[in-house]
């Protein structure tokens, strides 16, 4: 099953692949030579919505919610899943909302 049955390395082996990910805008542009907590917090920034994302996916795809402290289950609690689901994806369109203001007012 997806995520739920994986090994502590192939979580790790995503969690760093998507660090990294969230690392190349700031390698990139030359953050990382400019200002080293600028990229650190670039990176933070847009790792965030990668594991929001990736919450959802693994959600929607297994039909449990991976939530602090374990899961809800779409089969046991739909109202409590969906409401997760809810908060996952307003979470990802308000990162989409800053982004596009940061873009629009520079």
């Amino acid at each position: 099953m997806l995520w739920w049955d994986w090994t502590a390395a192939k979580k790790v082996k995503l969690s760093a692949a998507m660090l990294g990910l969230a690392a190349v805008p700031g390698l990139l542009f030359g953050w990382l030579t400019q200002d080293w907590r600028a990229f650190l917090g670039g990176t933070a920034f847009l790792l965030i919505p990668q594991i929001v994302g990736w919450f959802l996916f693994a959600g929607l795809k297994t039909g449990r919610m991976p939530v602090r402290g374990g899961d809800e289950l779409r089969a046991d609690s739909p109202i409590w899943f969906w409401i997760v689901a809810a908060m996952y994806g307003g979470v990802l369109l308000m990162f989409c909302w800053f982004v596009l203001v940061v873009l629009i007012d520079s």
